[in-house]
């Protein structure tokens, strides 16, 4: 039996547009997925600025790095 347009028929068909306004926003909203890896480099100067690694870290990952 298929609800009516009278009460709970009523919440029915706007749950079923509004998922669909969902599903049609999700689809098209841009992605906040990172494709591009950070270079290590900049990694490492970021550590450095912030103050996780000493500057003789930093030479030492740096170096690493460039050895590859």
């Amino acid at each position: 039996m298929w609800p009516t347009m009278m009460g709970g028929g009523m919440w029915f068909w706007f749950l079923i547009i509004a998922g669909l306004g969902y599903l049609f926003w999700a689809s098209y909203r841009p992605s906040t997925h990172r494709y591009i890896r950070d270079d290590p480099v900049e990694v490492a100067r970021t550590r450095l600025a912030r103050g996780e690694i000493t500057l003789e870290e930093f030479e030492r990952i740096k170096k690493a790095i460039e050895s590859r």
